[in-house]
Protein backbone atom coordinates (compact mmCIF):
# COMPACT_ATOMS: atom_id res chain seq x y z
CA UNK A 1 0.00 0.00 0.00
CA UNK A 2 1.54 3.30 -1.11
CA UNK A 3 1.07 6.28 1.24
CA UNK A 4 2.49 9.77 1.76
CA UNK A 5 3.67 10.81 5.22
CA UNK A 6 1.87 13.93 6.39
CA UNK A 7 3.60 14.73 9.70
CA UNK A 8 5.09 13.16 12.84
CA UNK A 9 3.17 12.14 15.96
CA UNK A 10 4.31 12.73 19.54
CA UNK A 11 6.34 9.50 19.50
CA UNK A 12 8.25 10.50 16.37
CA UNK A 13 6.28 8.16 14.09
CA UNK A 14 5.11 9.21 10.64
CA UNK A 15 1.38 9.79 10.17
CA UNK A 16 -0.55 8.89 7.01
CA UNK A 17 -4.27 9.41 6.66
CA UNK A 18 -6.12 6.42 5.18
CA UNK A 19 -9.56 5.26 6.29
CA UNK A 20 -8.18 6.11 9.74
CA UNK A 21 -4.96 7.56 11.14
CA UNK A 22 -1.99 5.27 10.44
CA UNK A 23 1.22 5.49 12.45
CA UNK A 24 4.42 4.47 10.63
CA UNK A 25 7.76 4.29 12.49
CA UNK A 26 10.98 5.44 10.79
CA UNK A 27 9.19 7.76 8.36
CA UNK A 28 9.61 11.48 7.73
CA UNK A 29 7.14 14.12 6.48
CA UNK A 30 6.85 14.20 2.68
CA UNK A 31 8.14 10.68 2.17
CA UNK A 32 6.22 8.24 -0.01
CA UNK A 33 6.43 4.68 1.29
CA UNK A 34 4.99 1.26 0.59
CA UNK A 35 3.58 -0.07 3.85
CA UNK A 36 1.90 -3.11 5.31
CA UNK A 37 -0.69 -2.73 8.07
CA UNK A 38 0.64 -4.84 10.94
CA UNK A 39 -1.90 -3.80 13.56
CA UNK A 40 -5.44 -2.46 13.17
CA UNK A 41 -7.37 -0.87 16.03
CA UNK A 42 -10.80 0.75 16.05
CA UNK A 43 -9.35 4.28 15.78
CA UNK A 44 -5.92 3.80 14.20
CA UNK A 45 -3.54 1.51 12.31
CA UNK A 46 0.13 0.69 12.78
CA UNK A 47 2.03 0.38 9.52
CA UNK A 48 5.42 -1.10 8.70
CA UNK A 49 7.53 0.20 5.83
CA UNK A 50 8.30 -2.40 3.17
CA UNK A 51 9.93 0.00 0.72
CA UNK A 52 10.84 3.68 0.43
CA UNK A 53 9.49 5.04 -2.86
CA UNK A 54 10.53 8.65 -2.25
CA UNK A 55 12.85 9.52 0.63
CA UNK A 56 13.02 12.93 2.30
CA UNK A 57 16.14 14.95 1.57
CA UNK A 58 16.30 15.52 5.33
CA UNK A 59 16.76 11.81 6.09
CA UNK A 60 20.12 10.81 7.57
CA UNK A 61 21.85 7.46 7.85
CA UNK A 62 21.73 6.12 11.44
CA UNK A 63 25.18 5.50 12.91
CA UNK A 64 23.86 2.56 14.95
CA UNK A 65 23.87 -0.87 13.21
CA UNK A 66 20.95 -2.00 15.38
CA UNK A 67 18.74 1.00 14.68
CA UNK A 68 16.18 -0.83 12.54
CA UNK A 69 15.79 -3.56 15.17
CA UNK A 70 16.36 -2.10 18.64
CA UNK A 71 13.74 0.07 20.31
CA UNK A 72 16.23 2.21 22.21
CA UNK A 73 16.39 5.13 19.75
CA UNK A 74 13.53 6.59 17.70
CA UNK A 75 14.94 9.56 15.81
CA UNK A 76 18.39 8.64 14.52
CA UNK A 77 17.08 8.84 10.93
CA UNK A 78 16.91 12.65 11.23
CA UNK A 79 19.59 15.23 11.97
CA UNK A 80 19.92 16.47 15.54
CA UNK A 81 18.90 19.94 14.32
CA UNK A 82 15.62 18.53 12.98
CA UNK A 83 15.16 16.41 16.10
CA UNK A 84 15.44 19.43 18.41
CA UNK A 85 13.04 21.41 16.22
CA UNK A 86 10.58 18.49 16.25
CA UNK A 87 10.69 18.29 20.06
CA UNK A 88 10.15 22.04 20.46
CA UNK A 89 7.21 21.91 18.05
CA UNK A 90 5.82 18.89 19.92
CA UNK A 91 5.78 20.78 23.22
CA UNK A 92 4.16 23.78 21.49
CA UNK A 93 1.48 21.57 19.97
CA UNK A 94 0.69 19.74 23.21
CA UNK A 95 0.61 22.89 25.34
CA UNK A 96 -1.67 24.74 22.91
CA UNK A 97 -3.95 21.78 22.24
CA UNK A 98 -4.37 20.48 25.78
CA UNK A 99 -3.71 23.52 27.99
CA UNK A 100 -4.38 26.55 25.77
CA UNK A 101 -0.83 27.83 26.33
CA UNK A 102 1.38 29.34 23.63
CA UNK A 103 4.40 30.73 25.51
CA UNK A 104 6.85 27.89 24.86
CA UNK A 105 10.51 28.94 24.89
CA UNK A 106 13.16 27.63 22.46
CA UNK A 107 14.42 24.18 23.42
CA UNK A 108 17.68 23.89 25.36
CA UNK A 109 19.65 21.47 23.22
CA UNK A 110 21.95 18.76 24.49
CA UNK A 111 25.68 19.33 24.32
CA UNK A 112 26.09 15.76 23.05
CA UNK A 113 23.70 13.75 20.92
CA UNK A 114 25.57 10.46 21.46
CA UNK A 115 27.42 8.88 24.39
CA UNK A 116 25.50 10.94 26.93
CA UNK A 117 23.80 8.27 29.06
CA UNK A 118 25.28 7.36 32.45
CA UNK A 119 22.95 4.36 32.88
CA UNK A 120 21.82 1.52 30.62
CA UNK A 121 19.71 -1.56 31.36
CA UNK A 122 20.40 -4.66 29.28
CA UNK A 123 18.11 -7.66 29.04
CA UNK A 124 19.78 -11.07 29.22
CA UNK A 125 19.36 -14.25 27.20
CA UNK A 126 22.78 -15.87 27.65
CA UNK A 127 24.20 -12.55 26.37
CA UNK A 128 23.36 -8.87 26.81
CA UNK A 129 20.83 -7.21 24.56
CA UNK A 130 17.92 -4.80 24.26
CA UNK A 131 14.32 -5.45 23.37
CA UNK A 132 13.28 -5.25 19.75
CA UNK A 133 10.77 -2.41 19.44
CA UNK A 134 7.30 -3.29 20.81
CA UNK A 135 8.35 -6.88 21.57
CA UNK A 136 10.14 -8.93 24.20
CA UNK A 137 12.54 -10.35 21.62
CA UNK A 138 16.13 -9.61 22.62
CA UNK A 139 18.52 -8.07 20.10
CA UNK A 140 22.13 -8.78 21.10
CA UNK A 141 24.10 -5.55 21.43
CA UNK A 142 27.89 -5.17 21.29
CA UNK A 143 28.04 -1.39 21.13
CA UNK A 144 25.36 1.13 22.15
CA UNK A 145 25.89 4.62 20.70
CA UNK A 146 24.09 6.34 23.59
CA UNK A 147 26.63 5.27 26.22
CA UNK A 148 30.36 5.89 26.60
CA UNK A 149 33.20 3.70 25.31
CA UNK A 150 33.98 2.81 28.92
CA UNK A 151 30.44 1.53 29.53
CA UNK A 152 30.51 -0.39 26.24
CA UNK A 153 33.77 -2.05 27.28
CA UNK A 154 31.91 -3.98 29.99
CA UNK A 155 29.64 -5.71 27.47
CA UNK A 156 32.29 -8.09 26.12
CA UNK A 157 33.56 -8.89 29.63
CA UNK A 158 30.06 -9.69 30.90
CA UNK A 159 29.13 -11.72 27.80
CA UNK A 160 32.03 -14.09 28.56
CA UNK A 161 30.50 -14.88 31.96
CA UNK A 162 27.98 -17.62 32.70
CA UNK A 163 24.77 -15.57 32.92
CA UNK A 164 22.43 -18.46 33.72
CA UNK A 165 19.71 -17.15 36.05
CA UNK A 166 20.45 -13.47 35.27
CA UNK A 167 17.61 -11.57 33.60
CA UNK A 168 18.92 -7.98 33.62
CA UNK A 169 22.26 -6.21 33.86
CA UNK A 170 22.40 -2.51 34.72
CA UNK A 171 25.56 -0.49 34.05
CA UNK A 172 25.92 2.88 35.82
CA UNK A 173 28.78 5.31 35.30
CA UNK A 174 30.02 8.34 37.22
CA UNK A 175 33.10 10.52 37.20
CA UNK A 176 34.18 8.64 40.33
CA UNK A 177 33.59 4.96 39.53
CA UNK A 178 31.24 2.58 37.73
CA UNK A 179 28.73 0.06 39.06
CA UNK A 180 27.37 -3.14 37.50
CA UNK A 181 24.12 -4.59 38.89
CA UNK A 182 23.16 -8.20 38.10
CA UNK A 183 19.44 -8.91 38.59
CA UNK A 184 18.83 -12.61 39.12
CA UNK A 185 15.88 -14.98 39.42
CA UNK A 186 17.85 -17.13 41.80
CA UNK A 187 20.86 -16.97 44.08
CA UNK A 188 23.37 -17.62 41.32
CA UNK A 189 27.15 -17.65 41.62
CA UNK A 190 28.80 -14.96 39.52
CA UNK A 191 32.49 -14.78 38.66
CA UNK A 192 33.01 -11.00 38.65
CA UNK A 193 36.79 -10.91 39.13
CA UNK A 194 37.47 -9.51 35.65
CA UNK A 195 34.98 -6.66 35.98
CA UNK A 196 36.87 -3.47 36.87
CA UNK A 197 33.95 -1.80 38.64
CA UNK A 198 31.75 -2.04 41.71
CA UNK A 199 29.50 -5.11 41.36
CA UNK A 200 26.16 -5.68 43.07
CA UNK A 201 23.69 -8.56 42.82
CA UNK A 202 19.92 -8.11 43.16
CA UNK A 203 18.09 -11.22 44.31
CA UNK A 204 14.98 -11.78 46.44
CA UNK A 205 14.36 -8.00 46.58
CA UNK A 206 17.74 -7.40 48.21
CA UNK A 207 21.06 -5.99 46.98
CA UNK A 208 24.31 -7.72 47.89
CA UNK A 209 27.77 -6.29 47.18
CA UNK A 210 30.00 -8.71 45.27
CA UNK A 211 32.91 -6.37 44.62
CA UNK A 212 33.86 -2.86 45.76
CA UNK A 213 31.06 -0.63 47.04
CA UNK A 214 27.29 -0.75 46.65
CA UNK A 215 27.21 2.83 45.39
CA UNK A 216 29.02 5.36 43.21
CA UNK A 217 29.53 9.11 43.65
CA UNK A 218 28.79 11.59 40.87
CA UNK A 219 29.01 15.38 40.69
CA UNK A 220 26.77 18.15 39.41
CA UNK A 221 28.63 21.43 39.56
CA UNK A 222 30.57 21.34 42.82
CA UNK A 223 28.09 19.06 44.62
CA UNK A 224 28.58 15.33 45.16
CA UNK A 225 25.76 12.80 44.98
CA UNK A 226 25.68 9.21 46.18
CA UNK A 227 23.97 6.88 43.70
CA UNK A 228 22.80 3.54 45.07
CA UNK A 229 21.70 0.64 42.81
CA UNK A 230 18.02 1.68 42.83
CA UNK A 231 18.51 5.46 43.07
CA UNK A 232 17.09 7.74 40.38
CA UNK A 233 19.63 10.08 38.83
CA UNK A 234 19.29 12.05 35.62
CA UNK A 235 20.83 9.99 32.81
CA UNK A 236 22.27 12.85 30.72
CA UNK A 237 25.56 13.88 32.29
CA UNK A 238 25.89 16.93 30.02
CA UNK A 239 22.42 18.36 30.51
CA UNK A 240 21.74 17.81 34.20
CA UNK A 241 23.56 20.96 35.32
CA UNK A 242 21.67 23.02 32.73
CA UNK A 243 18.41 21.59 34.08
CA UNK A 244 19.27 22.36 37.71
CA UNK A 245 20.54 25.83 36.83
CA UNK A 246 17.23 26.50 35.11
CA UNK A 247 15.30 25.48 38.24
CA UNK A 248 17.56 27.61 40.46
CA UNK A 249 17.36 30.65 38.19
CA UNK A 250 13.57 30.59 38.01
CA UNK A 251 13.04 30.07 41.74
CA UNK A 252 14.71 33.49 42.15
CA UNK A 253 15.68 32.65 45.73
CA UNK A 254 16.65 34.85 48.65
CA UNK A 255 17.70 34.01 52.21
CA UNK A 256 14.12 34.28 53.49
CA UNK A 257 12.64 31.71 51.09
CA UNK A 258 11.48 28.32 52.35
CA UNK A 259 11.36 25.66 49.62
CA UNK A 260 9.32 22.45 49.52
CA UNK A 261 10.87 19.82 47.22
CA UNK A 262 8.31 17.14 46.26
CA UNK A 263 9.39 13.84 44.70
CA UNK A 264 12.88 14.84 45.83
CA UNK A 265 14.58 11.50 45.13
CA UNK A 266 18.12 11.54 46.53
CA UNK A 267 17.86 15.28 47.15
CA UNK A 268 19.64 16.30 43.95
CA UNK A 269 17.66 19.46 43.11
CA UNK A 270 16.94 20.39 46.73
CA UNK A 271 20.62 20.29 47.65
CA UNK A 272 21.47 22.26 44.52
CA UNK A 273 19.24 25.18 45.60
CA UNK A 274 19.63 24.94 49.41
CA UNK A 275 22.61 27.30 49.59
CA UNK A 276 20.53 30.14 48.19
CA UNK A 277 17.53 30.10 50.56
CA UNK A 278 16.53 29.81 54.21
CA UNK A 279 15.87 26.07 54.11
CA UNK A 280 14.49 23.19 52.03
CA UNK A 281 12.18 20.32 52.97
CA UNK A 282 12.24 17.25 50.69
CA UNK A 283 9.64 14.48 50.46
CA UNK A 284 10.18 11.18 48.63
CA UNK A 285 8.32 7.84 48.80
CA UNK A 286 11.45 5.70 48.29
CA UNK A 287 13.08 5.15 51.70
CA UNK A 288 16.41 4.09 50.16
CA UNK A 289 16.47 7.37 48.22
CA UNK A 290 15.94 9.31 51.46
CA UNK A 291 18.90 7.47 53.02
CA UNK A 292 21.02 8.60 50.07
CA UNK A 293 19.61 12.13 50.36
CA UNK A 294 20.73 12.38 53.98
CA UNK A 295 24.15 10.99 53.00
CA UNK A 296 24.38 13.61 50.25
CA UNK A 297 23.46 16.32 52.74
CA UNK A 298 26.33 15.21 54.96
CA UNK A 299 29.07 14.89 52.31
CA UNK A 300 28.19 18.33 50.92
CA UNK A 301 28.12 19.89 54.40
CA UNK A 302 24.65 21.38 53.86
CA UNK A 303 22.64 21.68 57.07
CA UNK A 304 19.56 23.65 56.01
CA UNK A 305 17.81 20.83 54.14
CA UNK A 306 15.57 18.17 55.73
CA UNK A 307 14.15 14.98 54.25
CA UNK A 308 11.28 12.65 55.05
CA UNK A 309 10.13 9.41 53.44
CA UNK A 310 6.49 9.22 52.44
CA UNK A 311 3.96 9.71 49.69
CA UNK A 312 3.80 13.32 48.51
CA UNK A 313 0.16 13.42 49.65
CA UNK A 314 1.48 13.63 53.24
CA UNK A 315 2.22 17.32 52.76
CA UNK A 316 -1.18 18.05 54.29
CA UNK A 317 0.11 16.57 57.56
CA UNK A 318 3.35 18.57 57.63
CA UNK A 319 3.56 21.90 59.39
CA UNK A 320 6.38 23.14 57.14
CA UNK A 321 5.34 26.46 55.58
CA UNK A 322 6.94 27.11 52.21
CA UNK A 323 6.59 30.03 49.84
CA UNK A 324 8.23 28.24 46.89
CA UNK A 325 7.77 24.66 45.68
CA UNK A 326 9.64 22.34 43.31
CA UNK A 327 7.89 19.27 41.86
CA UNK A 328 9.63 16.63 39.75
CA UNK A 329 7.08 13.80 39.49
CA UNK A 330 7.24 10.55 37.46
CA UNK A 331 5.55 10.27 34.05
CA UNK A 332 2.10 9.95 35.62
CA UNK A 333 2.36 13.58 36.75
CA UNK A 334 0.88 14.96 39.96
CA UNK A 335 -1.77 13.18 41.99
CA UNK A 336 -4.94 15.37 42.17
CA UNK A 337 -4.66 15.39 45.98
CA UNK A 338 -1.10 16.71 45.73
CA UNK A 339 -2.31 19.51 43.43
CA UNK A 340 -5.01 20.38 45.96
CA UNK A 341 -2.45 20.54 48.77
CA UNK A 342 -0.08 22.70 46.72
CA UNK A 343 -2.92 25.14 46.04
CA UNK A 344 -3.78 25.12 49.75
CA UNK A 345 -0.16 25.93 50.65
CA UNK A 346 -0.47 28.79 48.15
CA UNK A 347 3.23 29.26 47.23
CA UNK A 348 4.18 32.35 45.30
CA UNK A 349 6.31 30.33 42.87
CA UNK A 350 6.00 26.74 41.64
CA UNK A 351 8.65 25.18 39.40
CA UNK A 352 7.36 22.00 37.73
CA UNK A 353 9.93 19.66 36.13
CA UNK A 354 8.16 17.19 33.85
CA UNK A 355 9.26 14.20 31.77
CA UNK A 356 5.82 13.80 30.13
CA UNK A 357 4.24 16.80 28.34
CA UNK A 358 0.76 15.24 28.19
CA UNK A 359 0.41 14.82 31.96
CA UNK A 360 2.10 18.21 32.41
CA UNK A 361 -0.57 19.89 30.22
CA UNK A 362 -3.29 18.12 32.22
CA UNK A 363 -1.89 19.42 35.51
CA UNK A 364 -1.30 22.95 34.20
CA UNK A 365 -4.98 23.15 33.27
CA UNK A 366 -5.82 22.74 36.96
CA UNK A 367 -3.21 25.19 38.20
CA UNK A 368 -4.29 27.88 35.71
CA UNK A 369 -7.18 28.97 37.94
CA UNK A 370 -4.72 30.11 40.61
CA UNK A 371 -1.42 30.48 38.77
CA UNK A 372 -0.03 32.13 35.68
CA UNK A 373 2.18 29.83 33.64
CA UNK A 374 5.04 32.25 33.03
CA UNK A 375 7.51 29.97 31.25
CA UNK A 376 7.47 26.61 29.48
CA UNK A 377 11.04 25.59 28.65
CA UNK A 378 11.79 22.32 26.81
CA UNK A 379 15.11 20.71 27.76
CA UNK A 380 16.49 17.89 25.64
CA UNK A 381 17.71 15.32 28.16
CA UNK A 382 17.24 12.35 25.81
CA UNK A 383 18.77 12.91 22.33
CA UNK A 384 17.92 10.43 19.56
CA UNK A 385 14.64 9.54 21.31
CA UNK A 386 11.25 11.27 21.21
CA UNK A 387 11.34 12.00 24.96
CA UNK A 388 11.83 15.56 26.18
CA UNK A 389 11.97 17.18 29.62
CA UNK A 390 10.10 20.42 30.33
CA UNK A 391 10.57 23.05 33.04
CA UNK A 392 7.50 25.17 33.81
CA UNK A 393 7.49 28.27 35.98
CA UNK A 394 4.18 29.18 37.64
CA UNK A 395 3.48 32.35 39.60
CA UNK A 396 0.53 32.87 41.92
CA UNK A 397 -1.87 35.34 40.27
CA UNK A 398 -2.02 37.75 43.19
CA UNK A 399 1.78 38.07 43.51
Amino acid sequence: MEVKIDRLDHQGRGIAILDKVTFIPNALPGEIVDIEIVESKSKYNIGEIKKYIKKSDRRTNPVCPYYDLCGGCDLMHMSYYDEARYKEDKIKNIMQRYAGLTNVSPIIRSTSELGYRNKVTFKVDKKLGLYKEDTHDIIYINDCKLISDQMNSYIDVINKMDLTGVYEVVIRESNNADMIIFKCNEDVKLDVEKIEANVVRFYDRKYKTLKGNDYIIDKVGDLKYKISPSSFFQVNRDQVKKLYDLVLENLNLNKNDKVLDLYCGTGTIGLYVARYCSDVFGIEINEDAIKDANYNKKINDIDNIFFTAGDSKIIKDISYKSNKIIVDPPRAGLDPKVIDEIININPGTLVYVSCDPITLARDLNIFKNNYTVEKIIPVDMFPRTYHVETVCVLKRKDV
